[in-house]
C-alpha cells in the first residue's frame, strides 16, 4: 500500500530531534515540541550513563546544568533575574543556585541548604568531570516534500565502500548534533558560569547487504511450505491438481548494520512488515537504529516469498505466457482479511516455521555475545512486530527486550505466567489513527500480557506525517527511544550490581 506523503520542515525536525530556525510562531511551537520528542531528556547525564560509573554528588549537580542555563540565560539582550547570559554563557549567583536546588525533585536537592563555600567546592568537582552532553539528533539536507528518509539526505552524509564486495559493504556516516555544557566557578565563590555549546559528532555504521549466493551463506536454514494453506487443502482432497511448493527459509536477503570500530554489546533483530523488505526499506536507513550511544549490531532479515490464503484468487499475467498466483514477502500465511475490524486468522504451521528460524538466529547471534541472550533484542513493524513478539515469548531463555511498532500480540501466541520473558521489557508504539490494527482490539491483546505480569510499556503517539498505520520517519525515532530505554537501563542495573558487590 502506498500512502501519500505529507512532509514539512517542522515535522522532519520533530522526528530527527533537531530544532531549526523558523520565522513563523506556529513553526517555532512545532519545533520546540520536536526538541523534546527525540532528544535526551533535560538534565540526563549521557557521559555518566554510557561510562557505566555510579552517580555521585558531582554527577547529580552536573545534571542540573541545562536547567540553570535555560532559567538564567539572557533573552532578547535583557538580563534575567539572578543571572545574566551573553551568547551561550549564563552567570548565576549562589543564592539563585540554592533556590533552584530547593525546587528540584532530584537527589541534588540536598545541596539547597549548603553554604557558598560548600557549593563552590562541589561545583569545582563538577568542573573536573567530563562535560555534560545531550544528544539532539540529526538534520536533513532537504526537509521538504521532495526530500527522502534515507541516510543520503542527512547532513554530513558520506559513504565509503569497504572490502572486496564493494556493492554490498560500506561505511555510512552522518552528523549527530549534541549540546555540551561546561561549568566554571567564578572568583569569590559567589557565582558560577554555565556555558552551552552546540557541536556535531559523526556517527559511523557499517552496512552489509547479504544476498543469496554470497560466501557467508544463509542466516538460517529451515524447510517450509510456501503454497497457501487454502490451496494445500484443495490439493490434499484431490479437488484440484496443485503442486505444493517447498523451499528453505533462509531469511535472505538481509541487512546487517554494525559498529565498524569494534565488537557490539547488543544485537537487535528487526523484522519488516508485510510486503516490505530488508534491502528495500532499511538498507539506506542505519540512522533508524544508530545514534552513537550504543554499541549495537542490527540484523534485518527478509520474510519468505509465499502465497497468502486470503489472496488465493489474485492471479497475475506472466510476461511470456500463462498466469501465476501472486506471492508476498510475508512472515506467515493469512487465512482471512477483516480489513482491520478484528484480528485476522493465520496459519499456525507457517508461523511455527519462522518461529524456529528466528530461534536459530537468536542462538547464532548470542554466540557473538558470549552466549548472553539477555543482550539480544527483538523487534518489528506491523506483521513483523507480531512475528517477533511470538518468537520472543516462546524463546526459552531471557532476552534483552522487545520493540513493537504498530503491531499486536497474536491470539495463538502463548503467554506463560512467570515465563522466561516475564522480566523482559516489552515496548509497544501505536498510531492513534491506525485503521489496520485498531486500538479497540489491539489493547485487549496487550492486556493479556499485563494480567500475566509482564513488563509492558505501551505508547500511542501520532505520526507527524499523518500516515496512520504506514509510519515511516517516526518509526526510527520510536526505535531509538526504546533502544536507549532498554540498553541504558540494563547498563545501569549492571553497574549498580557490580558496585554493591
Amino acid at each position: 500500500v502506498v500512502q501519500g506523503q505529507k512532509w514539512t520542515m517542522a515535522s522532519r525536525c520533530r522526528l530527527s530531534g533537531i530544532v531549526c530556525a523558523t520565522n513563523t510562531k506556529r513553526q517555532k511551537k512545532m519545533n520546540s515540541r520536536g526538541k523534546v520528542a527525540n532528544a535526551t531528556a533535560p538534565g540526563h547525564d549521557v557521559s555518566a550513563t554510557m561510562s557505566g560509573s555510579p552517580p555521585t554528588s558531582a554527577h547529580e549537580l552536573r545534571a542540573l546544568l541545562p536547567r540553570l542555563w535555560r532559567q538564567f540565560r539572557c533573552r532578547r539582550n535583557k538580563s534575567t533575574a539572578g543571572g545574566r547570559a551573553h551568547g551561550g554563557t549564563a552567570t548565576v549567583s549562589m543564592d539563585h543556585v540554592r533556590a533552584c536546588l530547593q525546587k528540584s525533585r532530584t537527589l541534588a536537592a540536598k545541596w539547597g541548604q549548603a553554604s557558598d563555600q560548600e557549593l563552590a567546592q562541589a561545583f569545582r568537582e563538577v568542573a573536573e568531570l567530563p562535560h555534560l552532553q545531550q544528544r539532539l539528533g540529526f538534520r536533513f539536507q532537504d526537509p521538504s516534500e521532495s526530500g527522502h528518509w534515507g541516510a543520503a539526505n542527512l547532513v554530513g552524509y558520506q559513504e565509503n565502500p569497504v572490502g572486496r564486495l564493494k556493492r554490498s559493504n560500506s561505511d555510512i556516516s552522518w552528523d549527530m548534533y549534541m549540546l555540551s555544557f561546561k561549568l566554571r566557578v567564578l572568583p569569590g565563590d559567589t557565582s558560577v558560569q554555565v556555558q552551552r555549546l552546540l557541536t556535531r559528532k559523526p556517527v559511523v555504521a557499517r552496512v552489509e547487504k547479504r544476498r543469496r549466493g554470497d560466501p557467508q551463506g544463509p542466516l538460517v536454514k529451515e524447510p517450509m511450505v510456501v503454497t497457501a494453506a487454502s490451496r494445500c487443502a484443495q490439493a490434499s482432497d484431490g479437488r484440484k491438481r496443485i503442486r505444493i511448493e517447498r523451499r528453505n527459509c533462509d531469511l535472505l536477503p538481509a541487512v546487517l548494520i554494525r559498529p565498524p570500530a569494534g565488537p557490539q554489546q547488543w544485537t537487535l533483530i528487526y523484522l519488516h512488515g508485510l510486503g516490505s523488505s530488508a534491502l528495500g526499506n532499511y538498507a539506506d536507513r542505519p540512522h533508524y537504529f544508530f545514534d552513537g550511544s550504543i554499541a549495537l549490531k542490527v540484523v534485518v532479515p527478509t520474510a519468505p516469498s509465499r502465497e497468502v490464503s486470503c489472496y488465493d484468487g489474485w492471479w497475475l499475467k506472466r510476461k511470456n505466457s500463462g498466469w501465476r498466483l501472486a506471492k508476498f514477502l510475508s512472515w506467515y500465511d493469512y487465512l482471512s482479511n477483516h480489513d482491520g475490524a478484528r484480528e485476522d486468522s493465520i496459519s499456525w504451521e507457517s508461523l511455527g516455521v519462522v518461529q524456529k528460524a528466528l530461534h536459530s538466529l537468536i542462538q547464532k547471534e548470542a554466540m557473538e555475545l558470549g552466549g548472553h541472550t539477555h543482550r539480544i533484542i527483538l523487534g518489528g513493524k506491523s506483521q513483523g512486530c507480531c512475528t517477533a513478539l511470538d518468537a520472543t515469548l516462546t524463546y526459552p531463555k531471557p532476552l534483552g527486550g522487545f520493540i513493537g511498532v504498530v503491531g499486536h500480540l497474536l491470539s495463538c501466541t502463548p503467554v506463560e505466567v512467570g515465563g522466561p520473558q516475564s522480566e523482559t521489557p516489552l515496548h509497544f508504539f501505536h498510531e492513534p489513527e491506525d485503521t489496520i490494527m485498531r486500538w479497540k482490539w489491539v489493547s485487549k491483546s496487550e492486556q493479556r500480557l499485563r494480567q500475566a505480569g509482564y513488563r509492558v510499556r505501551s505508547r500511542r503517539i501520532s505520526d507527524p506525517e499523518d500516515h496512520g498505520h504506514f509510519v515511516e520517519g517516526v518509526e526510527g525515532a520510536w526505535i531509538r527511544q526504546a533502544l536507549r530505554s532498554i540498553c541504558i537501563a540494563r547498563s545501569s542495573d549492571a553497574s549498580a550490581a557490580s558496585s554493591s558487590s
